[in-house]
């Protein structure tokens, strides 16, 4: 078995997702080979493998002069690329690349581990790429959120330093895209139809209690037409030593209109942050029932209140715990449910109202028609919360000074001594002295909230 891997290393880049069909593979242990061991997965996999080496396709070779296709691929366990050029109209592999996703990894989003993917392309073949327009393939527009979105945290802010030096043209393929599939060669397999054939080829979960949601529950868009309810809320608390007290606030939103339904505020006498964030949510939840909502959207800035309410990370806190029984229940009343974290400057409305029953240390509900009208201008849920009705997009280089430079033949010959980076690092150096020493410098921060 490890001679048959180490062979296939090399191989790897001439045989199409090869990453997700070998991951079974890689997982073996010895004890699996022992009494009890189910190797009927790894078996699949391996017959899966040899058949691949058996019918790998023809590669052509790199053309500097045509244009260049990436077709991106992630499964729950593995993500593959694959580099292609036109060639007689048709769509010819270049080269296939992949890997097995990290544990950490299994919990990212697909849009995200296509993203990764991409990335392994540009780190790999970046002497060929550099410099050139990317049609990239994919059945999500992230590369496009990730460049145009107000609201990056987290991951999205890595990729979108990572991504910004590049030309990006994106297009969306759906299921059962006939014109998608018929410009590619025979011998590549298109990645929507690639799904439900490697379900039978998934390694087994080894002791993971991690829940993998539906991508739709942990990143609501909604269409601009969409009719319905979204309950935005926040939550706020003092420290102990400032008192231990805190409030939380909750909006309910009546789609397209973005109207306030009910607007109110509680103040908590003992609290903490995260318990301050279930209340808000769960008070909106039940705000939501009682107005007969059976769908629901919810939008907050508390990623631990969310994702520990999708399942996404453990909860230990037994506070916490007893909040999160409730929030089941409420979800059970419900046919659907949707999360959309932000972060804090899209959440505004809320947190006005949180601040407001903190300051005062009284709870009510809003019934001012001017305090609403405030609401609704502080509300900029909306900028975040649609789905991109196309299904091409153009990402271009942030700036001209990141665009991608490829060094010519003269200047790889024109070696630095070390006294000409001892004599740039001085020029450097004496640069920011005199901005320092400028006073009409000025230094601007942008606090961004980083997810892990």
């Amino acid at each position: 078995m490890q001679s048959f891997l180490g062979a296939l290393n090399y191989y790897s880049r001439f045989i199409q997702d090869f990453a997700v069909y070998g991951a079974a593979l890689y997982q073996l242990k010895e004890e699996d080979f022992g009494p009890g061991g189910d190797l009927s997965v790894a078996q699949r996999a391996f017959e899966a493998l040899q058949t691949k080496v058996a019918e790998a396709p023809i590669m052509k070779h790199f053309d500097r002069t045509k244009e260049v296709h990436v077709m991106l691929f992630a499964n729950e366990w593995a993500l593959s690329t694959t580099l292609m050029q036109e060639h007689e109209g048709k769509l010819h592999p270049v080269r296939f690349l992949g890997r097995v996703l990290k544990e950490s990894e299994m919990n990212y989003h697909p849009a995200e581990k296509e993203v990764l993917a991409l990335l392994l392309l540009l780190k790999t073949c970046y002497m060929q790429l550099a410099g050139k327009t990317l049609h990239v393939y994919t059945r999500f527009l992230t590369l496009e959120w990730v460049h145009k979105s107000k609201s990056l945290f987290g991951r999205a802010i890595q990729f979108a330093v990572l991504l910004s030096p590049w030309h990006l043209k994106v297009q969306r393929v759906k299921e059962q895209d006939v014109v998608f599939a018929q410009l590619l060669q025979s011998s590549i397999t298109n990645f929507v139809d690639l799904e439900e054939s490697l379900a039978p080829l998934a390694p087994p979960n080894k002791g993971s209690t991690t829940i993998r949601m539906d991508p739709a529950m942990l990143y609501a868009r909604l269409p601009r037409d969409y009719r319905g309810f979204v309950v935005s809320f926040d939550g706020s608390a003092k420290t102990e030593k400032y008192g231990g007290y805190g409030s939380c606030s909750w909006v309910l939103w009546s789609l397209p209109e973005w109207k306030i339904v009910i607007a109110a505020n509680a103040y908590l006498p003992s609290t903490t942050a995260n318990v301050a964030e279930y209340t808000g949510m769960n008070n909106g939840i039940k705000a939501a029932i009682a107005y007969g909502a059976e769908h629901l959207v919810i939008v907050g800035d508390s990623r631990l209140a969310i994702q520990q309410s999708l399942g996404v990370i453990a909860c230990r806190k037994e506070s916490l715990l007893t909040l999160l029984n409730i929030h089941k229940e409420l979800m059970a009343q419900l046919r659907s449910v949707k999360y959309l974290h932000v972060v804090r400057k899209y959440n505004a409305a809320e947190d006005s109202l949180a601040t407001e029953a903190l300051e005062s240390k009284v709870s009510r509900v809003v019934l001012a028609e001017t305090r609403k009208s405030e609401l609704v201008t502080l509300n900029r849920i909306q900028e975040m919360i649609y789905e991109s009705n196309e299904d091409t997009a153009e990402v271009v280089p942030r700036e001209a000074e990141h665009h991608v430079h490829v060094p010519t033949g003269s200047e790889f010959s024109q070696k630095k001594t070390f006294e000409h980076f001892v004599r740039d690092d001085t020029t450097i150096k004496n640069e920011y002295g005199n901005m320092s020493n400028d006073p009409t410098t000025s230094e601007s921060q942008e606090t961004c909230q980083i997810c892990q």
